[in-house]
């Protein structure tokens, strides 16, 4: 039963490790339709504003960039493998309770 514990809490400890890379590559992606205030050359006249930023997708909505898409697939994952580490707690814990039922 032990074993069915530490399975458990494992898939725990890995589900909270993937959400938090998933979290940190969120949190590190720019918004690439608005451009680097720092980058544009203010008191150059003619100067480029420094890299360009991605056109808005047709309909003027913003393509996602593939980290941030990646990134919530990862989150998504997270949550089914947290939801499945639960699963295997309660189903121990349902096993050792039913166990002692017997015994007592």
């Amino acid at each position: 039963m032990n074993a069915a514990f530490a399975s458990g809490v494992s898939g725990f400890a890995s589900a909270t490790a993937l959400m938090n890379r998933a979290a940190d590559r969120v949190s590190g992606v720019r918004d690439l339709t608005i451009p680097d205030r720092s980058s544009r050359a203010v008191n150059t006249p003619g100067a480029p504003a420094g890299p360009s930023p991605q056109d808005p997708a047709p309909g003027g909505r913003v393509t996602p960039s593939p980290d941030y898409a990646a990134a919530a697939v990862d989150m998504i994952r997270a949550q089914n493998l947290a939801a499945a580490s639960g699963a295997i707690v309660r189903a121990a814990d349902d096993m050792v309770g039913a166990l002692l039922d017997v015994k007592a």
